[in-house]
């Protein structure tokens, strides 16, 4: 049986071998800047963005295009103070920053919630309702020290989180047993922001709190209207083919042991019978 550091290691050599152009694509090609006015800043002639939070505002970007369907990935550095009360995020969202959370919409979440010392990696998926699909973990490595590799893989078969290509949470299509699965087109984006009633209060002594993003390419089905929102299920792309229906072998082994090992909460393990997906095996 392979370690899973050593397949870290495999993965990560593939990673880096096959895909050098990925930090070519420059932040504007893809993004654009929804808050935070100078709390955003581009780098390395448009390589990075440093976002920032003080205690009068948080900053954010998004994608300049909607999308059906995608392999997203984002390279992601995190503040190395004591961020308690400061959530760093990357996800996708349907709604328009400008409409209210609370409303039923999909989304699928990366969110890095601070603390003193340590990080904790919530993840949440939405799926034409309020969410509450909370799974949480604690990474096996310091995201404040160097690039990680964060991804939402979204086809009609599943939605499948990873770090550093470790799949951590699969989303499966079970619509046909009454699950509701994210099938609204939705842009990308990128956030930093405070929620004293979440996650607490801010020491705001330690601010400013700065988080990095690199890596700008989006790999993803370009929505244009609703006529052309099912050809975004087509296998002409690479995330739609049979390759991509379900974990290998391999991921499988790496998915149930970062699990066992660093998950720290299973929203199935209390509300199960408020929600489907939790009763099927």
């Amino acid at each position: 049986m392979v370690s899973f550091q050593a397949s870290l290691f495999i993965i990560s050599f593939i990673l880096v071998t096959c895909n050098n152009s990925a930090d070519e694509v420059v932040f504007y090609q893809n993004y654009y800047q929804i808050s935070g006015g100078d709390r955003l800043t581009v780098f390395d002639q448009g390589k990075e963005v440093q976002l920032s939070i003080d205690q009068y505002s948080g900053s954010g970007f998004m994608s300049n295009h909607d999308f059906g369907s995608g392999d997203f990935r984002i390279k992601l550095k995190l503040p190395n103070k004591n961020t308690s009360g400061v959530i760093t995020t990357f996800y996708l969202m349907s709604q328009s920053p400008n409409e209210s959370p609370s409303l039923p919409h999909d989304e699928v979440d990366f969110e890095f919630l601070g603390g003193e010392g340590k990080y904790t990696l919530n993840t949440n998926v939405f799926a034409n309702d309020g969410g509450h699909r909370e799974q949480r973990f604690d990474l096996w490595f310091d995201p404040t020290t160097d690039f990680h590799t964060y991804g939402v893989l979204w086809n009609q078969y599943h939605i499948v989180l990873s770090v550093d290509d470790v799949p951590i949470r699969v989303f499966k299509n079970n619509t046909n047993h009454g699950v509701n699965y994210p099938s609204k087109y939705m842009h990308v984006q990128a956030t930093m922001w405070n929620d004293t009633q979440w996650v607490g209060e801010v020491d705001w002594s330690q601010g400013p709190f700065t988080a990095h993003y690199r890596e700008f390419s989006i790999n993803g089905c370009q929505y244009q209207d609703l006529s052309n929102l099912q050809d975004c299920n087509n296998d002409s792309y690479y995330w739609n083919t049979v390759n991509y229906m379900k974990l290998s072998p391999e991921q499988q082994e790496l998915y149930e042991d970062v699990r066992g090992k660093h998950m720290t909460y299973n929203y199935c393990a209390l509300n199960n019978k408020n929600f489907p997906e939790c009763l099927l095996i």
